[in-house]
C-alpha cells in the first residue's frame, strides 16, 4: 500500500492531496494498469459509474474537497461529477455525464481519462 504524505502542514491544518486519473474502457473493465496516482483502484460500477476504493481510511481527516474532470478524444461534451463518499467503506464515486446530464459512457481511447484531486484535512480545531 503507497502511504501518501501530507502536503503541507501548519499549527491548525494537516492536509492531503490525491491526484489520480483513469482510463474509461466504454463499457467494459477499467484496466489496472491504467491507472495514474497513488493510493487507490477504481471499478465500473454499471453505465458511467466508477467507484474509486481508497487503499487508506484517512479516519482522521475530512474529505474537503473533490473535482472530477474528463478528458476526451471526442470533441462531445463530456462531465465529470462527484457522487457518494464514505469514509467507513472507503469509496467514492464518479459519473461521467454527456452534455444532457445522463450518465453516459466513455468510449476507450488512449486519450480519454477522467483526472480526479481528493483533499483531505484535519485541523486543530473541528472545521
Amino acid at each position: 500500500m503507497a502511504r501518501l504524505k501530507e502536503a503541507s502542514q501548519t499549527s491548525q491544518l494537516k492536509e492531503v492531496r490525491m491526484p489520480g486519473s483513469f482510463a474509461p474502457n466504454a463499457g467494459g473493465a477499467v484496466a489496472a494498469a491504467s491507472n495514474r496516482g497513488a493510493g487507490f483502484s477504481v471499478v465500473r460500477t454499471s453505465q458511467g459509474l466508477f467507484t474509486l476504493t481508497l487503499d487508506e481510511d484517512f479516519a482522521q481527516y475530512r474529505l474537503v474537497s473533490a473535482q472530477a474532470t474528463v478528458q476526451s478524444v471526442a470533441a462531445a461534451a463530456r462531465y465529470a461529477q462527484v457522487g457518494t463518499y464514505s469514509q467507513s467503506a472507503r469509496t467514492l464515486q464518479i459519473r461521467a455525464l454527456d452534455g444532457a446530464g445522463a450518465v453516459q459512457d466513455i468510449a476507450a481511447d488512449a486519450n480519454s481519462r477522467i483526472h480526479f484531486l481528493l483533499v483531505f484535512a484535519k485541523g486543530d480545531n473541528d472545521f
